[in-house]
């Protein structure tokens, strides 16, 4: 694969169609399988901004241990 850093109405299109149910690192990989173009999670992170797109709440693993962090700084 090539690095391509023309994004186009194609990945547009996917982005929209995938914006509620995946997250940026998802959705790169969904372009780069639909148009062959591969871009950085950071790149459709700011073109899912740029199109009023919201962000989504999918937070599967990470929110046990932020907690647990939050939890372990607090002082006795």
């Amino acid at each position: 694969m090539k690095y391509y850093p023309d994004w186009d109405d194609r990945c547009s299109e996917v982005l929209r169609r995938n914006a509620q149910g995946y997250t940026n690192n998802e959705i790169a990989t969904l372009i780069e399988a639909a148009t062959g173009k591969r871009f950085s999670v950071s790149v459709v992170s700011r073109r899912r901004a740029s199109l009023g797109l919201d962000c989504t709440n999918r937070n599967d693993w990470s929110a046990p241990i932020k907690r647990w962090q939050v939890t372990r700084q607090r002082p006795r």
